[in-house]
C-alpha cells in the first residue's frame, strides 16, 4: 500500500535545509484530512518511522513532527527512540508539572523539543531551558515581540528560533535581522507531498516468518506464536501439510504446531517463501504471484539438470525474482530484508552465477527471444524441447498448488 506525507523544509540563512516538518496526508491532495489530530500523528509516526528508514525522506536532516498534549501525556513520544525526530508542542498544550516531567524524560532519551507557534507566555519559563527549538508564526506574533523574545532568550545558548510562514523576501530580511536562526515559508517551499511504499500488516508478517525459519535452529514456539497471529496463514498451513500427503493413507495434521514440526525447516522455508509472495501480490492482482510460482518451479527443474546442489536455492531465487515489481521498491532494498543465500543474491541482483544464468533464460523464453534462448540452451547443453517440457510442469504444478489452496 502506498501512504502519503507532505514535508516542507526548515532552512538557514544561506538557505540550506537543517530540517523538515513532516504533516500527515491521506492522498495527493496538499491540505490537512478531516481526522483528529491524535490520529493524524500516530499514522504518521508508524507510517515514516517504524516501517521504513526516515532517511529515504529526509537523508540526515531533522524530521519536525506535531504532538498534540494528549499524546505526550500518553508517553507516545518516550516510545520512540529516534534521533532524527523533534517533538513539537502544540500551542494549546497545557504548560503543567505533568507536561514538564514529559519533556524532562524525552529530553533523557536523546530527543528534541520544540514549541509550535509559540505565544510568549511565563508559564513556559521553566520549559526553556529543556527546549531545542521555538517557532514563531510571523501571522500570530509582530517581528518587535519575536525580536524581544530572542533576545531575552539568550541565556539559553542551545536555544534556536524558527520563523514560521515566512511569505516575502522583506519577511525574511526582517527575520534575519530580529534574530531568527532557521526558516520555514512559502517563500522558500511550499509542503511537497510525497507518496511512499510502505509495507502491509500481512507483508511484514511474511518477513518475520522468513526470518525466523531461516534462523540455524527454529524456533518452534516462536513459529507458533506468529502463525496464531494470522487465522488464514494456518488454515492456508494446514491445507498446505494435508496437500503434500495427498492420495497417502498418512493421517491428515490438524493442528498447528503438529503441521510445523511435520513440515520440517526445509519445507518450511518453501512454504514461508510462496506465504510471502501470495501476501506481497495480494493488491497486485493474481496474475505476478502466478507467474512467481511458475518461475519458482520452473527454475527448479532446470536446476536438477544443471546444478543439482543449487536446487532449492533456484525455487527461492525464481519465487522472489518478482518481489522488486511487486513491492514497488529496488531490488537491492528487497533483498536486503530477506536472509538469502549468496547464489540467490547475485542472480536477483546481478544476473549472475548459475542462478543468473537460469533467470536469463527463463526470461528469454517468456519474451519469445528465440534466438538468444537456443545460445542459452546450447551452451548448458540442453535441448528446447526439455526446456519447454519444464515450462509446461511448472504451469501445471503452479495450478494444482492453487487449487489446493
Amino acid at each position: 500500500m502506498h501512504c502519503f506525507v507532505a514535508r516542507q523544509a526548515i532552512l538557514d540563512n544561506q538557505g540550506n535545509p537543517q530540517g523538515y516538518e513532516l504533516l500527515f496526508r491521506l492522498g495527493l491532495d496538499n491540505r490537512f484530512p478531516d481526522i483528529e489530530a491524535e490520529l493524524a500523528t500516530r499514522r504518521l509516526m508508524a507510517e515514516q518511522f517504524l516501517t521504513q528508514k526516515i532517511e529515504e525522506l529526509v537523508g540526515e536532516s531533522l524530521c519536525f513532527v506535531n504532538f498534540p498534549d494528549s499524546l505526550l501525556r500518553e508517553g507516545l513520544a518516550a516510545g520512540l527512540h529516534q534521533p532524527q525526530l523533534v517533538i513539537e508542542i502544540l500551542e494549546d498544550a497545557t504548560p503543567d508539572q505533568k507536561l514538564l516531567v514529559c519533556v524532562k524524560q524525552l529530553k533523557r532519551q536523546g530527543l528534541k523539543v520544540a514549541l509550535d507557534d509559540h505565544i510568549p507566555n511565563p508559564s513556559w519559563d521553566e520549559f526553556l531551558p529543556l527546549v531545542d527549538f521555538i517557532k514563531l508564526d510571523l501571522r500570530q506574533t509582530s517581528m518587535a515581540d519575536c525580536a524581544r523574545l530572542i533576545e531575552r532568550c539568550r541565556c539559553y545558548p542551545a536555544l534556536r528560533f524558527i520563523a514560521e510562514k515566512v511569505e516575502t523576501l522583506d519577511e525574511f530580511a526582517a527575520a534575519q535581522a530580529a534574530g531568527f536562526d532557521l526558516f520555514q515559508g512559502y517563500y522558500f517551499q511550499q509542503p511537497q507531498v510525497i507518496s511512499r511504499r510502505i509495507l502491509t500488516t500481512s507483508e511484514m508478517m511474511a518477513f518475520e516468518l522468513m526470518s525466523t525459519v531461516n534462523s540455524n535452529e527454529v524456533d518452534f514456539n516462536k513459529l507458533t506464536a506468529l502463525f496464531n497471529r494470522d487465522l488464514s496463514l494456518t488454515y492456508n498451513l494446514l491445507r498446505y501439510v494435508n496437500s503434500l500427503h495427498a492420495g497417502t493413507r498418512q493421517q491428515k495434521v490438524d493442528n498447528l504446531r503438529g503441521a510445523l514440526v511435520y513440515l520440517g525447516q526445509k519445507q518450511l522455508k518453501r512454504f514461508t517463501a510462496l506465504v510471502m509472495t501470495a501476501y506481497i501480490s495480494e493488491n497486485k492482482g493474481i496474475e505476478l504471484q502466478r507467474l512467481s510460482m511458475v518461475r519458482a518451479k520452473w527454475c527448479e527443474l532446470l536446476a536438477e539438470k544443471v546444478c543439482p546442489a543449487l536446487k532449492e536455492d533456484a525455487f527461492m531465487c525464481g519465487l522472489f525474482s518478482l518481489l522488486d515489481v511487486l513491492l514497488e521498491l529496488p531490488m537491492e532494498e528487497v533483498v536486503a530484508h530477506i536472509p538469502l543465500t549468496e547464489p540467490i543474491r547475485q542472480a536477483l541482483l546481478e544476473r549472475k552465477g548459475p542462478l543468473g544464468f537460469l533467470m536469463s533464460l527463463i526470461k528469454d523464453h517468456e519474451q519469445a527471444n528465440w534466438t538468444r534462448l537456443q545460445q542459452r540452451l546450447d551452451f548448458i547443453k540442453l535441448s528446447e524441447t526439455f526446456s519447454s517440457q519444464c515450462y509446461e510442469e511448472a504451469i501445471q504444478w503452479c495450478r494444482r498448488l492453487n487449487d489446493n489452496h
